[in-house]
């Protein structure tokens, strides 16, 4: 009898305390195999991922979109992110998994800041060899077996400095900002960060204004302001994505994506995924499992 294929339920979360209990996992990698990167796929990660590339050339689909990096260069990959690797040239560097708790918040707010139009970052040789001395020195407190040779916290307080050189990277590439006006930028960012972790049950933007304490009309003001859109595209933007990571990586209908979304009349889902994506539902399936 023929066995049925079960069907694909969620996404694949790749835990780092099931790897390690130190919090932070390092490896050199001189290259990407393709079984290797087959036998990855399509997962996210609990935790936060740094790579340094120091040479060759690979590319990265980041929450379908394809980011390549180029020679000596450096990506985030923020806990979450649904991502695989398609394809790898020559490729050497570091590679660090890092528990999300022992990313500094100011560190952290500036990758959160970033990953809307996420891209990797080539890097002069000054800057690079400052990361591969501080990776080496990171590498070295541990034995060959992989167990610190020194205390813990060391090794998170180095590992810190390594992403405060990302995030210093990360923060010089952006525009500059108005430093007289920052309350806008925290508004913002707090009305974002909750978008990320309650879009599921917060749809209508006046929930968000009311749990910022403000008005509906001031929020949208200042979002709009900041990001170029008002509350209610982000809202959508979030619920999209999340509706797209179902949709190709899992075998749920549209019904039960919406469903499980926080939506129940899903043919509205079916509706606002078109107008926001530019695509129906089933028709974007279709295409990106081609």
């Amino acid at each position: 009898m023929k066995r049925l294929k079960s069907k694909r339920t969620t996404i694949p979360i790749h835990k780092l305390q099931e790897r390690t209990d130190l919090g932070i996992q390092l490896r050199y990698f001189t290259h990407f195999k393709k079984e290797d990167m087959r036998h990855l796929g399509a997962h996210r990660d609990d935790h936060y991922i740094f790579i340094m590339q120091d040479n060759g050339g690979s590319s990265i689909v980041l929450d379908f979109k394809k980011i390549i990096v180029r020679g000596s260069a450096v990506l985030f990959i923020l806990p979450g992110q649904v991502h695989h690797v398609p394809e790898s040239e020559q490729t050497s560097g570091w590679f660090m998994a890092i528990d999300s708790s022992l990313v500094d918040k100011n560190y952290n707010q500036i990758f959160e800041e970033q990953a809307l139009h996420q891209q990797s970052l080539e890097v002069n040789p000054e800057k690079l060899n400052q990361l591969i001395k501080c990776m080496e020195l990171l590498s070295g407190m541990f034995d060959s077996s992989g167990r610190p040779s020194m205390p813990v916290t060391i090794i998170h307080s180095l590992a810190s400095v390594y992403i405060g050189l990302f995030a210093d990277l990360y923060k010089c590439s952006a525009p500059g900002k108005d430093k007289q006006n920052l309350r806008p930028e925290v508004i913002t960012r707090e009305f974002r960060a909750m978008v990320c972790r309650q879009f599921k049950t917060l749809k209508n933007p006046s929930q968000y204004a009311d749990a910022l304490s403000l008005s509906l009309s001031y929020l949208n003001e200042v979002v709009k302001a900041v990001t170029g859109s008002p509350v209610s595209y982000w809202i959508h933007q979030e619920v999209v994505l999340e509706a797209k990571r179902m949709l190709y990586y899992s075998d749920l209908s549209v019904k039960e994506i919406a469903f499980s979304l926080g939506y129940d009349d899903h043919a509205y889902f079916s509706r606002l995924f078109t107008k926001v994506s530019g695509i129906p539902a089933v028709k974007f399936r279709k295409y990106y499992r081609e």
